[in-house]
C-alpha cells in the first residue's frame, strides 16, 4: 500500500469582491500569485501569498463566508506596525496568550479572521 504525505495547506476563504477584499490582505503583507477567471461573468479566484502561506480567495459560492485561519508567525508586533501603516487596525491585540502565543486578529471584509500567532520561546 502506498503511504500517503499530505504536502500543504490552502484554506478557500469567500469574498464577496476582490477589489474590496484585496486591500486587506495586501495591507498584511500578501500579494497576489495569480488570478482566474472561467468566463468575464463568472466568480474569480486569487491565489495570495506571505511567505510560505497561501490563501485562496474565491467569489464563488463554494465556500462559505466567515472562516477562521490561523498563522504560526514569527514578528506579531511588525505585523501589526505594517498592517497600520496601510490604514489597517486588528479586531484583537496584539496580547500575550495564557497559552504562550502573543496573539493578532485581523478581520476582512468579508468576516473572514485571519489569527496570528507568534510562540513567545521565539
Amino acid at each position: 500500500m502506498s503511504e500517503i504525505v499530505l504536502e500543504t495547506t490552502i484554506p478557500v476563504l469567500r469574498v464577496a469582491k476582490l477589489e474590496v477584499a484585496l486591500p486587506t490582505y495586501k495591507a498584511l503583507g500578501f500579494s497576489v500569485g495569480w488570478q482566474h477567471q472561467l468566463t468575464r461573468a463568472a466568480p474569480r479566484l486569487t491565489s495570495v501569498r506571505q511567505g510560505a502561506a497561501e490563501l485562496f480567495l474565491t467569489e464563488h459560492p463554494v465556500a462559505p463566508a466567515g472562516a477562521v485561519v490561523y498563522f504560526v508567525t514569527q514578528g506579531v508586533d511588525a505585523l501589526v506596525a505594517r498592517a497600520a501603516a496601510a490604514g489597517l487596525g486588528p479586531s484583537f491585540g496584539p496580547e500575550d496568550r495564557p497559552w504562550g502565543d502573543r496573539e493578532v486578529y485581523f478581520r476582512d471584509p468579508d468576516g473572514n479572521v485571519l489569527r496570528f500567532g507568534q510562540p513567545r520561546d521565539r
